[in-house]
């Protein structure tokens, strides 16, 4: 598990912070948000966790962006959307098998 201890606030921190340690997982399969936390998983259950990172923050918006998650900004920061508060994202890998390959 790696945990971000920076601030919330500083974006551009927080994005390089992920770029620098997602490279230490495997595939990235789920992002979980909950009003505690924010956490990003992989294939192997390994995570990277952003204590505070929750709804109502514009750097949630640009980690999501970051993972090439599709959102809606309104449903996104409402909570209460769900009977537990807790929104899961599946992620995929951003490149289709065999892009680069040359014919």
């Amino acid at each position: 598990m790696i945990v971000y201890n920076g601030s919330l606030e500083d974006t551009r921190e927080l994005i390089q912070f992920f770029r620098f340690e997602s490279p230490k997982l495997r595939a990235l399969r789920k992002l979980i948000i909950s009003r505690e936390k924010t956490i990003v998983k992989d294939v192997n259950g390994d995570t990277i966790e952003f204590p505070g990172l929750t709804y109502g923050s514009a750097t949630l918006e640009e980690l999501l962006r970051e993972l090439g998650v599709v959102f809606n900004p309104q449903s996104l920061h409402n909570p209460n959307a769900t009977a537990s508060g807790i929104k899961e994202f599946d992620l995929s890998s951003r490149w289709t098998w065999g892009h680069d390959r040359i014919l």
